[in-house]
């Protein structure tokens, strides 16, 4: 089967979105159970100190990590012969960068959770801001791999075959 620009594009932006909805039902999940009471937190305040401590942590690191993985898988696919071989490095790089975005997120969602404290969900939200400021586009992808014009005519045709 053929891969097609459209299809290639489709499937980022669905694994993509996917990831971002989980974590976007998991902080609201969050919140509810949060809000109605419905789950009994018996966390002190040193826990929740200790909590705000790790994301703090975490945050960075995972940020810094994933942008680093990032930067040097896409450094990898420069060179690459074909456009199918750069889109398909390209996808490995935005889902480990995107999983690395995804660690705070889920984090502060579980420390909503098991501490009651309803402001950890701030983290999630900026997190999912980030996510939706970084959605792979066409433009993006473009600029990223630095793609040439016949490559960027190619990608942007959306029954184009990808070879």
């Amino acid at each position: 089967m053929h891969t097609t620009s459209k299809s290639y594009l489709s499937t980022l932006r669905i694994i993509y979105l996917a990831l971002v909805a989980s974590m976007t039902l998991f902080g609201v999940v969050s919140f509810f159970l949060t809000v109605t009471d419905s789950i009994e937190v018996n966390a002190d305040a040193d826990f929740v100190l200790m909590m705000r401590y790790i994301l703090f942590a975490v945050t960075p690191a995972a940020l810094g990590g994933g942008y680093f993985v990032f930067k040097n898988t896409l450094s990898g696919a420069v060179g690459l012969p074909s456009l199918k071989e750069k889109l398909m490095k390209y996808q490995v790089a935005v889902l480990v960068r995107s999983a690395s975005l995804e660690i705070p997120g889920l984090l502060a969602a579980v420390a909503a959770l098991i501490t009651g404290e309803l402001s950890f969900l701030l983290f999630t939200a900026i997190i999912i801001v980030l996510f939706i400021m970084l959605l792979p586009g066409i433009n993006t992808i473009v600029q990223d791999l630095n793609l040439s014009r016949k490559e960027t005519f190619i990608l942007e045709k959306p029954d184009s075959i990808l070879n």
